[in-house]
């Protein structure tokens, strides 16, 4: 076997000589899975252009006689002890149940109720994983390679790309729904999979994202802003219950945004989407990700035009998807229990902006360098222009819709 070229970054070369060895341990491992004997191994890091800290990325290729070229996308456990001893740190172990247990318990129930294709989830075929503690590494198929692509963090998503993001949502919430339903005890174990278990490890340098969203507010929104936020600051349960389940639990995707996101334009210009990234996965109530796709991937002018329809597009697709799993909406989740939940939930479109939009709107040169030493305290970014443009837009608009 023959490995590629690696790219190492600075300062970290026994960080990286450790990932590589893990790499090359994964992709041995899927060779010999996959039957590939006499095989050519090559790979190649490569950046997510400041959209992922918690991993080494990878592209990959397996190749052997009489075989067709496996093209691949590897993920290599980056977060070391640092990260991991603010909060319990389970991103690898819950990305590696949405893989081997999850995704497949939704494709058998998508079997069960002969959904039709064409409204069938779509996910990355999953090829393995190592869950061995500061070395898990996951191994998917390489979507670019079936003509792919990441949406640019930098730009709003227009109504094409949301309509069958909010689609793709709709149907993840649902097989959770169905899967509730078909398992309740399984799905009861996943009550150990809830962000507010990590709250107080975030809550360790919220001091310093408020800082940076009340510097960069404007004069007129200041003490509205600074009253809403300290009360998220002061009240912990305020804060929990954005993440806890009200009418209706789901599995959430829990970091829902476009750079968790793949796409494809179509000849006619319509879009596929694959939502990928399942690290975060939580026991939620549905409006969770709505509002973080929402606000972390949207400006202005599209809410301006698209957020209400956004909202009821969600819910329209939700009840689609759950007739199609042979589940009454009306009985399952009314849509006054929609309106509730998303009457509750909705400050947490906010909360998202001031802690996510940091990430999301950072230059690539600005962004924490991955490696084992990062800790949490490497996300306290200086506020970008986009941001201060992002936030203030936001802020107006929560301002406008009487929520703070």
């Amino acid at each position: 076997m023959s490995t590629g070229n690696f790219i190492l970054l600075e300062n970290i070369q026994s960080t990286m000589s450790e990932a590589e060895e893990v790499l090359n341990e994964i992709l041995a491992k899927v060779a010999k899975e996959q039957g590939y004997e006499d095989c050519q191994i090559s790979s190649k890091q490569i950046s997510s252009g400041g959209a992922n800290y918690t991993s080494f990325i990878y592209q990959a290729s397996i190749s052997a006689p009489n075989k067709e070229e496996l093209n691949l996308f590897v993920k290599v456990a980056a977060a070391g002890e640092k990260m991991r001893s603010i909060a319990p740190f389970r991103i690898f172990e819950i990305e590696s149940f949405g893989y081997n247990v999850l995704l497949k318990r939704y494709k058998e129930l998508e079997e069960k109720y002969k959904v039709p294709e064409v409204h069938r989830l779509v996910t990355p075929k999953f090829y393995g994983n190592s869950d061995e503690y500061l070395r898990e590494a996951i191994v998917l198929e390489d979507l670019s390679a079936s003509g792919y692509t990441a949406y640019d963090r930098f730009k709003s998503v227009d109504w094409e790309y949301a309509s069958k993001s909010v689609q793709n949502l709709a149907k993840l919430h649902a097989l959770s729904i169905a899967w509730s339903i078909e398992d309740p005890e399984g799905f009861k174990a996943t009550d150990t999979m809830s962000m507010a278990d990590s709250l107080d490890g975030i809550m360790a340098y919220l001091d310093t994202i408020i800082t940076n969203a009340l510097e960069v507010t404007r004069e007129e929104n200041k003490e509205r802003l600074s009253k809403f936020v300290r009360k998220i600051r002061d009240d912990k349960d305020y804060m929990l219950m954005f993440y806890k389940p009200i009418k209706r639990p789901v599995i959430g995707h829990g970091d829902y945004r476009p750079s968790n996101l793949m796409h494809k334009v179509n000849e006619d210009g319509t879009i596929n989407i694959i939502s990928i990234d399942y690290q975060t996965l939580q026991r939620v109530n549905p409006i969770l990700d709505l509002m973080y796709f929402i606000f972390n991937g949207s400006d202005k002018k599209f809410r301006d035009k698209h957020f209400k329809q956004t909202l009821e597009l969600y819910y329209t697709e939700l009840c689609a998807a759950l007739r199609r799993l042979d589940l009454d909406p009306n009985e399952i989740y009314p849509r006054d229990n929609f309106d509730y939940e998303l009457q509750e939930v909705m400050p947490y479109g906010l909360v998202t902006a001031m802690f996510c939009l940091l990430l999301v709107t950072v230059e690539e040169a600005d962004a924490p360098t991955v490696s084992k030493d990062i800790a949490i305290t490497d996300f306290a970014l200086t506020p970008s222009t986009l941001y201060k443009e992002r936030l203030n837009d936001i802020v107006d608009g929560f301002v406008a819709m009487g929520i703070i």
